[in-house]
């Protein structure tokens, strides 16, 4: 996994492109929500910005967006399409790339389709940053990406269970699978700061985007001017 994580940064690193990987031990946490007001935030500081739906197999930035992209992750698994082929613009500035939602195959990858992902990265190089939010818990496909990133974002809430999950991610990334410094933050998400109210329609359950209240305490939890 390290070498292939290794092919990834380095095919990444002549154009400076910044990975940043957004993961968390326990799903449910605010992860995905994180990943895309992050993507919105550097945008508006004229960044170019890719936003990947790493969580393969139950994908739903798309949703969050409210968009439906012609395509997603599943084509390049299959090889009907390269990975530049099916990025999608947004309103908000970045640009991003759907995963699939439902298919067991591009959940559980083999090392030749990982290989073949990590080389597809290549074609991403002109981005300044790429967001990847990935899958939740400690799946290979987690770790891959989490292993192949400059940064790691750990999303947790007050909740016990998702403390302990965090707790468990972190640990297996720096003693089992990355053998080099890594700057990991553990972004703590207060329970007023819960987005989703299932009561209200989609567009209210969006309203996140705008938040300046969101925005300011993303950039308190991180402690990290470099987020602001």
């Amino acid at each position: 996994m390290e070498d292939q994580a290794q092919e990834l940064r380095e095919l990444m690193t002549p154009h400076k492109t910044r990975i940043i990987a957004v993961t968390s031990g326990k799903g449910g946490v605010g992860k995905t929500n994180i990943s895309v007001n992050m993507a919105i935030g550097y945008a508006q500081q004229g960044k170019k910005v890719i936003l990947i739906d790493g969580d393969l197999g139950l994908a739903n930035i798309n949703v969050l967006l409210n968009a439906v992209p012609q395509y997603n992750l599943m084509q390049v698994v299959n090889k009907q399409k390269e990975m530049q082929d099916i990025v999608t613009p947004t309103e908000f500035g970045f640009k991003f790339i759907a995963g699939a939602n439902g298919f067991s195959k591009i959940a559980n990858l083999s090392v030749e389709q990982l290989d073949r992902f990590a080389e597809q990265f290549s074609k991403l190089s002109d981005a300044d940053i790429i967001i990847i939010d990935t899958g939740a818990g400690i799946a290979n496909n987690v770790l891959q990406f989490v292993a192949a990133a400059d940064e790691v974002c750990v999303v947790t809430t007050s909740e016990p269970t998702a403390i302990t999950d965090a707790y468990g991610i972190i640990k297996i990334i720096t003693t089992e699978y990355v053998d080099r410094e890594m700057n990991i933050k553990l972004l703590a998400i207060p329970d007023e700061l819960a987005i989703f109210c299932w009561e209200d329609s989609f567009r209210q359950s969006m309203a996140f985007i705008d938040a300046p209240k969101f925005q300011r305490s993303f950039a308190k939890s991180v402690g990290n001017k470099s987020y602001e």
